[in-house]
């Protein structure tokens, strides 16, 4: 696997780990985040399938992503992270029902065409 398509498999995990993270958050409802309840909210987050799911693929992002870097420049390989914007509105357009607005995809357009010319 060439170090693009390692690239592009570590930012489309990342996507979808983003995705169903979501999906664990809204089953998670709000987190308080203090410090004498962190610990109880961490351990009822990981009772979340969603969340445990999350976390494996970004674990695995991680790992790719780190293969990527190890052997790439950092400013040719970091701008293919922002992939992960077009990925994102498309998803939460279909599974989440967001609105797809003009703005939203001026900008993915935007990004789409700023990844282009540091590879171009």
């Amino acid at each position: 696997m060439n170090d693009v398509s390692v690239a592009l498999l570590s930012v489309v995990l990342g996507a979808l780990g983003q995705v169903i993270l979501k999906k664990g958050a809204v089953k998670s409802g709000d987190l308080s985040l203090t410090l004498f309840s962190i610990h109880k909210e961490i351990i009822n987050l990981m009772k979340i399938p969603e969340i445990i799911i999350g976390l494996i693929l970004f674990g695995i992002s991680f790992l790719l992503w780190i293969k990527v870097l190890s052997k790439n420049e950092l400013s040719l390989s970091y701008p293919l992270v922002s992939l992960n914007y077009i990925i994102i509105l498309f998803i939460s357009v279909l599974i989440f029902d967001e609105p797809l607005t003009f703005k939203k995809i001026l900008g993915t357009l935007l990004i789409v065409i700023g990844v282009g010319v540091v590879y171009g």
